[in-house]
């Protein structure tokens, strides 16, 4: 059996500390299977996953240490629409790992999104961001956990919270504040802008924008170029599609 990713990737930016509790079948052994009692809640609750890993020898573990707790059912990696929540076990977070992500996350025929839960060795801040963008709903660094952690993990994960290192959290946060902070500094259109490209929007010409404000023709001319040109467009359509989006015009 073939795991999705072949070989142990290079560092990255969020790391475990190079200590991976679950990267051998040896390891995974003897390793006990509880860390923590969990809470009474998550304890009780049946759980259906399905997982790959990086390797065959890690998944092949992963699957016997799981399939022998109580009250977990493990599924094939094929027959993953049919659980609860799927896990993804990595070294590093990589190109190929999000297409797995992405893969478990899709829709499935019962139209729900499948809950991901990723675990690996390290994860760049980037790489992060992306895989909860996918569908990732908890990130786990492999040092850190046992086998009971990532099931109750899981099942965490299916009563709404997210099960993640607090400083996975604040990198998170922090790029949605600077995401939020570049929209804040989108160039804003003045009043008379957003009213011409109203009407540039609803299909009216130069002559009868001029006429319904009660402008010059040469005056509506003159607003359009500077704003183009001001905004680093090229003509009237890219200036109302970014009106649009940058939600200062309504679309009709």
């Amino acid at each position: 059996m073939q795991g999705y990713f072949a070989q142990a990737p290079e560092s990255a930016d969020i790391s475990s500390g190079g200590r991976p509790l679950l990267a051998s079948v040896p390891t995974m052994l003897a390793a006990p299977s509880v860390t923590r009692e969990g809470s009474p809640e998550t304890r009780a609750l049946p759980i259906r996953l399905a997982l790959t890993a990086s390797d065959a020898l890690t998944e092949e573990g992963a699957q016997s240490c799981l399939k022998a707790m109580e009250g977990v059912q493990v599924l094939p990696w094929r027959e993953r629409q049919g659980a609860q929540i799927a896990l993804v076990l990595a070294y590093e977070v990589t190109a190929d790992t999000l297409r797995v992500v992405e893969e478990a996350a899709a829709d499935s025929p019962l139209g729900r999104q499948l809950p991901v839960l990723l675990v690996a060795d390290a994860v760049s801040e980037r790489n992060l961001v992306h895989s909860v963008s996918l569908g990732v709903v908890g990130v786990l660094l492999r040092a850190e956990v046992r086998f009971a952690d990532l099931v109750e993990a899981a099942r965490n994960a299916l009563l709404g919270q997210s099960p993640m290192p607090a400083s996975m959290i604040r990198t998170i946060l922090n790029r949605l504040r600077v995401l939020e902070s570049g929209r804040s500094r989108v160039p804003e259109l003045t009043p008379r802008e957003v009213n011409v490209l109203q009407l540039v929007a609803e299909g009216l010409r130069t002559a009868e924008i001029a006429a319904h404000l009660n402008y010059s023709e040469r005056t509506i001319k003159n607003i359009l170029h500077e704003m183009i040109t001001r905004l680093n467009l090229r003509n009237r359509t890219q200036a109302v599609a970014y009106a649009i989006r940058s939600g200062q015009l309504q679309s009709r």
